[in-house]
Parts: C-alpha cells; structure tokens; sequence
C-alpha cells in the first residue's frame, strides 16, 4: 500500500515547479479553500432559511468533530509527510507533523459532506465536495500530503459528519434557542 500511496503522491506531484502559474494556482487553492468555506457556512447560518442554518450549525459541530477525530488518530498513528522522506517537489513551507489524516482536508470535506444531508443545501453540498476533492488534490501537489491522507481525511470526515446528522435532533433544540436569541428578524422558511 505504501509503494502505491508514493506512486501516485510522485504521478501528481511531478508537476510541481514546472508552471509558476499553475504552481500559484494550485497553492491558492490549497491554502485557501477552508476560508472560502467558512464564509459559505457563515452566509447560510445569517442569510438562510431555518433548514439552511441548521445545516450551518450542523457543519461547524461537524467539523470540530473531524478536527477531534484526525488529532486522536494522529496520536495513534504517524505517517511522515512527503518532504521529510524527500519526496517530491515542497511549493509551500508545513511543519513536519504527521500527514494523516490531512487536517485542511478533513476541515472542508466535513463541512461539505454535512450540506449534502439537507435538501436545502444539497447543490452547494455537490459542488463543494468537488471543491473538496479538489483542494486536497492540490495538497499532494504542493508536497505536503499523500494520496492515502487524503483518502483518510475523507473517511473521517464522513463519520464526523453522519455522527452529527445521527444527533441532529440534539443540534435542533441548540438551534432554537440561538434563533430565540438573535434580533427579532423573520426567518424565512423553505
């Protein structure tokens, strides 16, 4: 398993260094992508129907849970990243901590997975779960990942996220008394 998570770690990452352009890109989108989807999940819990801000709650517990999960398993488990095997091309500077499960990774796909869970926010879901798989491609092309943290990340994203959807009704009785809370707008149902 190892000889294949380095095969594709080195099909991938080979391209690194060879366009200042697409090298720019590629961090842009690695670097980038949990701020973008902070907003998102901000913007639907002010700007969304009830449906769309509880699928922004759920996302933020979701993603604390995948955080929780990733930090356990990586006291359990080291896995030494690209660069310090001296793998590869490294485009951007990461401490030399250990790459599995990939934290950005499991950050973004567990706020995309848990939209997927709400026929309000489903389509964003679908897109940024490609947006996802996107961003933690680009981790392994900037030299900080392989494959295999990727694919972790993905798992424990999952679980974080159908572990809150399991509990959603605990999240609901949260959501109301935060709604109860805010200044007296209409929420605008569906």
């Amino acid at each position: 398993m190892e000889k294949f998570n380095v095969a594709v770690f080195l099909f991938i990452n080979q391209y690194a260094g060879i366009s200042s352009l697409w090298d720019a890109a590629l961090i842009g989108v690695a670097e980038a992508m949990p701020y973008i989807f902070i907003l998102i999940i901000i913007y639907l819990w002010f700007y969304g129907c009830i449906e769309r801000k509880k699928s922004s709650l759920n996302s933020g517990l979701s993603v604390l849970l995948g955080m929780l999960t990733s930090y356990v398993v990586s006291l359990f488990y080291y896995h030494s990243r690209p660069f310090v095997d001296n793998l590869g091309t490294q485009l951007v500077e990461h401490t030399p901590d250990s790459s599995f499960p990939s934290d950005h990774t499991t950050f973004i796909f567990s706020i995309s997975v848990m939209l997927l869970f709400s026929k309000s926010t489903r389509i964003i879901g679908t897109i940024l779960c490609f947006l996802s798989l996107i961003s933690g491609l680009s981790r392994v092309f900037v030299g900080v990942h392989f494959p295999l943290d990727i694919l972790g990340a993905i798992l424990v994203a999952t679980f974080s996220s159908v572990v809150v959807f399991k509990l959603r009704h605990k999240t609901n009785c949260f959501l109301k008394v935060l709604v109860k809370k805010m200044p007296n707008k209409p929420i605008k149902q569906g």
